[in-house]
């Protein structure tokens, strides 16, 4: 998937690997993960990889995820949700996202919320 604009067949789905940070930019529909090393997918769809512009600063090609069903607002890091806590476990919990800022989602979607590592 070297070339400009390039789809895969594959269909992928929110919080699956796209490709390491060192290799690729984080576009629409991609994120790139807490430990800054890799990239994954926010949204379903197919993955598109777009060579950088010639001349450019930065030669890392951008993935992103495109032919996705729209799910209306969706989380960024900071940003604040109101959702409703599914399932706790010792190092987690799960949890259902009903709004986004002050937007209610068109689709019922799920995060994980973590606690920080003591290492």
């Amino acid at each position: 998937m070297d070339s400009v604009g390039e789809e895969g067949d594959d269909v992928v789905t929110p919080g699956e690997f796209l490709g390491e940070a060192t290799e690729f930019i984080a576009g629409k529909g991609a994120y790139i993960s807490p430990n800054g090393r890799s990239i994954r997918a926010c949204l379903t769809g197919r993955r598109k990889v777009t060579t950088a512009p010639p001349g450019s600063d930065d030669n890392r090609s951008t993935i992103e995820i495109v032919g996705h069903k729209a799910h209306g607002a969706v989380p960024q890091p900071g940003t604040i949700v109101i959702a409703r806590v599914t399932k706790v476990m010792a190092r987690n919990a799960s949890a259902d996202i009903m709004c986004v800022d002050s937007k209610a989602v068109k689709e019922k979607f799920s995060g994980i919320i973590g606690t920080p590592s003591p290492f």
